[in-house]
């Protein structure tokens, strides 16, 4: 059975043909166009015609494989406005959109209204949710918003050109503000706040629900009308599908532009204080987890705009081993704002204590240390809610500095299983279609290809322990 898995990410659209005894076929990638995505923005109907693109490439390639079912992975967090005939309102405004920050920084500040909507949705109160870049517009674009008569977003815009059917995946709508992970319904208190009505949004689906692709996205795409189109779920809930990583206990760590830890639970994990996020993924599960906005792109900062890129990774990597780590700065790795555990916005990062005897090798283990520390700020926040990891399944660039992996194992205490999965998000939406073709009953069922294990330095852990003490003080005082 052939089964065809669709993304679109921030940057770029993704098709894979997947052979459910053979594994993956064939893969087509194509970048959206700068005028189509500016990564804060995107056209929707660019993005999607470089979706049908990609697609009609790939079926044109592979022009005998019939087809079972198509999956769909998306962006977690976008806000699209349509007017009356379902038409964009302007463009759909992505995650990383942070506008709204000093709206949201007023919320928190107040407690109750912060405590209050995540308590109901899982989700803190910040920029980048659907939710507060609504209440965003309705204070600086009135206009806009008054013309706008339903909700959308970058997943259910596409999955309507596709299948006709107007459906908000339960999965991406988890991570919008205006679900109740409870229920897995929209939350009429929540929409009440935010001046909305449960008409405007369109009606919650399973990521393996399936409609018919329509005659018309049939032609563009180059596929028989009448496949089977799963309304699909978001790019991070995927990953920890294409990971197979939905068996208890669990933990996907992807370190990449930006960082994230997660572990698919049977029921929301909300600590009492906002600090960690709880989305749902499908048959029943939730996945909790924390993100950091900065990580890859903090190491592109040093090693690009600040050394102006005089020295390569593997020379920076020397650089550590001749260095004394121990009396290494600390790094803040906020420059591009805090998502967890406090949420901020509007905190800034960079290196503190630093003194002029730290050279080079010292700023960068304390960069790639900072990255780590906030990671492990929040891992233990879930930790200390009972959901422990028993396996660390770790994805990103990180795999390819061995400097980097051994100390996240050697700061967690525990072995960080390295994956040979590629393109993991694309292949839980290759899971997705598997179960809505009946390939497999459920989505824990997927594997993933094991790949190799590092072992974490106790006596490393011990002494990291008296590092994220100094971290969490920083921290503490950077605000």
């Amino acid at each position: 059975m052939n089964v065809l898995a669709l993304e679109c990410s921030t940057q770029s659209a993704k098709a894979i043909l997947y052979d459910d005894k053979l594994g993956v076929q064939d893969v087509v990638s194509l970048p959206f166009a700068p005028e189509a995505s500016d990564v804060i923005t995107q056209d929707a109907e660019a993005i999607y015609d470089t979706l049908c693109a990609c697609t009609r490439e790939l079926a044109g390639r592979n022009p005998d494989k019939k087809i079972a079912c198509i999956g769909l992975s998306f962006i977690w967090h976008s806000l699209l406005l349509l007017d009356e005939g379902r038409k964009p309102l302007g463009r759909i405004s992505t995650w990383a959109n942070t506008a709204a920050g000093p709206l949201v920084a007023r919320y928190r500040t107040d407690g109750h209204t912060a405590k209050w909507s995540y308590a109901k949705t899982g989700c803190l109160v910040h920029s980048m949710y659907p939710l507060w870049q609504w209440l965003y517009l309705c204070q600086t674009q009135p206009e806009l918003t008054q013309k706008a008569r339903y909700i959308s977003c970058q997943a259910s815009y596409i999955y309507e050109r596709l299948t006709g059917d107007i459906a908000y995946s339960k999965c991406v709508a988890s991570g919008s503000s205006f679900m109740n992970i409870h229920t897995l319904d929209w939350d009429e208190d929540i929409l009440e706040f935010a001046g909305l009505t449960k008409e405007q949004l369109p009606p919650l689906k399973e990521a393996c629900d399936t409609m018919p692709l329509s005659q018309e996205a049939a032609a563009q795409m180059g596929l028989p009308f009448g496949i089977p189109v799963c309304v699909g779920g978001a790019d991070g809930a995927l990953n920890q599908v294409g990971s197979g990583a939905m068996k208890p206990g669990v933990m996907t760590f992807s370190v990449g532009t930006s960082g994230a830890i997660r572990l698919a639970v049977d029921a929301p994990v909300l600590p009492e204080n906002p600090a960690t996020w709880c989305y749902y993924i499908a048959d029943g599960k939730r996945i909790a987890g924390a993100a950091t906005s900065g990580a890859g792109n903090c190491v592109n900062w040093f090693v690009k705009d600040l050394l102006g890129g005089r020295l390569s990774f593997s020379e920076l990597e020397q650089a550590i081993a001749q260095s004394d780590t121990q009396n290494a700065p600390i790094f803040l790795p906020f420059l591009y704002g805090e998502r967890c555990p406090g949420g901020e916005d509007s905190r800034k990062g960079g290196f503190v204590q630093v003194e002029g005897s730290h050279g080079v090798g010292q700023l960068y283990y304390a960069l790639l240390e900072g990255v780590l520390m906030n990671v492990y700020q929040c891992y233990k926040i879930l930790n200390g809610l009972g959901s422990r990891a028993e396996r660390i399944s770790i994805t990103g660039g990180i795999v390819h500095s061995p400097v980097w992996l051994q100390l996240a194992a050697d700061l967690f205490g525990k072995a960080m299983e390295t994956s040979t999965q590629e393109h993991a998000s694309t292949m839980g939406a290759v899971a997705l279609a598997l179960k809505a073709a009946g390939s497999i009953a459920r989505l824990e069922e997927f594997e993933a290809p094991a790949g190799t294990v590092i072992e974490p330095d106790m006596t490393c852990h011990a002494a990291l322990q008296e590092r994220y003490r100094l971290y969490l003080d920083c921290y503490n005082k950077s605000m």
